[in-house]
């Protein structure tokens, strides 16, 4: 009888059980301004102009946060107050400076066919023909950015974006 107990405990332990597990309804956030999302390798990336960040250290000193706060549109963004973008694709947060990276095709130079005074901080990043351009405000970042990948003489196109915690 103690055998059969155990049989029928160890049978029913060790078959297949169907659990009805549902996955937590995710919430997409939507585009809020079409006029402020850029293509950015295939994922929409939606620049929020009255938005900025600070970026420092957590207190364990092993991680960079970042505090968001209300901006005016026209207010500058840099490497010390940063724009806010949303990746619709990753449904994260992240970060600009302004700078977008961009490399020309088959060895033509930025400089002989860019105007200086049209695209901010022009420089060369690497050789060969990659460079660097620096918008100053979110809406002159989605600007450069149509304009760069507009153009049939570049290869790649690529706004910076860092993507990191957030102080809550």
């Amino acid at each position: 009888m103690h055998r059969i107990a155990m049989f029928i405990i160890l049978a029913v332990a060790g078959t297949a059980s169907y659990a009805q597990l549902q996955p937590t309804p995710r919430v997409i956030q939507a585009v809020s301004d079409p006029s402020m999302v850029i293509d950015d390798r295939g994922a929409k990336l939606e620049v929020l102009p009255a938005m900025r960040a600070a970026q420092q250290m957590a207190s364990s000193g092993r991680q960079v946060i970042h505090s968001v706060f209300a901006a005016s549109q026209s207010e500058p963004i840099s490497p010390r107050q940063l724009g806010v973008v949303f990746n619709h694709a990753m449904q994260v947060q992240g970060y600009i400076t302004g700078e977008i990276a961009f490399k020309m095709k088959d060895g033509v130079q930025a400089t002989d066919r860019l105007d200086p005074a049209s695209y901010p901080g022009l420089a060369k990043l690497t050789n060969p023909n990659v460079y660097l351009v620096a918008a100053r405000t979110p809406s002159e970042f989605v600007e450069l950015v149509r304009r760069l990948q507009g153009r049939n003489d570049m290869e790649w196109v690529e706004p910076m974006v860092t993507y990191g915690g957030l102080q809550r």
